[in-house]
């Protein structure tokens, strides 16, 4: 069953990814990596620049399942363009790495995870 994961680059976005790439190995795959490029926003320093999306190539080369990686540009939600894309992929878990800079960010969790946990049809794990 497929794995997708919400790919950010930094380094708790290259952790989610290695969870990721285990967990799709365990469950056959395929592994489906995802950014969402904000249209308009895209200074955000979690969209993958074409350095970041080549770096995640190469973490993963050699995997034992087939790697999709791309990079989505939409007016949407970040949590709903990631929900759209396990519901399509049929996935079996969506994989995400929670910030865990700021302060709050220990105490609650931010608008995006708290509606992929509530909303997705699969397992999440949260890195």
């Amino acid at each position: 069953m497929a794995v997708v994961v919400g790919f950010i680059p930094t380094p708790v976005g290259f952790d989610a990814l290695d969870t990721a790439r285990t967990a799709a190995e365990e469950r056959g795959g395929p592994l489906i990596v995802l950014n969402v490029v904000r249209q308009g926003d895209e200074q955000d320093p979690r969209h993958a620049s074409e350095g970041d999306l080549d770096a995640a190539a190469d973490r993963l080369r050699g995997s034992a399942v087939r790697v999709d990686i791309r990079q989505e540009s939409s007016e949407d939600d970040i949590a709903d363009v990631l929900l759209d894309t396990v519901e399509r992929e049929k996935a079996e878990l969506l994989v995400i790495g929670l910030r865990r800079e700021r302060d709050v960010a220990r105490h609650l969790l931010g608008v995006t995870p708290q509606k992929l946990l509530l909303s997705a049809p699969c397992d999440v794990l949260v890195v």
